[in-house]
């Protein structure tokens, strides 16, 4: 049940990280338009922004088939996962400058600010990775005995 809910507080999550990059006056599109305007190569940084964003609305469905123990397709979440964790690394330059602003400010920012970044999405690839890479739970147990 625990594992539901937070499915559900992280398709709320992804769903409104999809409003940076389809709302015109997001604080996202501003920083690449303007960063866009002085070298053209930001497209690439937007671009994987963007599509770290798309393929994150797919996360809270392998959440919800870890909770529930639906096996559906291994071998594309397994290529899924690794996807994710390539465009974790390349598609926040925007998180990236807010995280140098922080820690320039202050070393309690730049902290929280980490655990912003971190605490909601971490529970989502260990979820990701038993799913996708252990031995799936046996149906036949109770679900009090698991």
């Amino acid at each position: 049940m625990e594992l539901f809910i937070y499915s559900v507080f992280l398709s709320i999550t992804v769903l409104s990280s999809l409003g940076d990059v389809l709302l015109e006056d997001s604080l996202l599109k501003n920083y690449y338009t303007v960063l866009i305007v002085f070298n053209k190569y930001y497209l690439l940084s937007l671009f994987f922004n963007t599509l770290n964003i798309l393929i994150n609305i797919l996360t809270p469905l392998v959440v919800f088939f870890y909770a529930f123990n639906i096996r559906r397709s291994i071998k594309f979440w397994q290529i899924f996962f690794f996807i994710r964790i390539i465009l974790e690394l390349l598609g926040h330059q925007y998180d990236l400058q807010a995280l140098k602003s922080a820690y320039y400010q202050h070393s309690t920012y730049f902290l929280a600010y980490i655990g912003f970044l971190t605490i909601p999405l971490l529970p989502s690839y260990i979820a990701h990775y038993l799913y996708a890479f252990k031995k799936h739970r046996s149906s036949n147990v109770p679900a009090k005995e698991r």
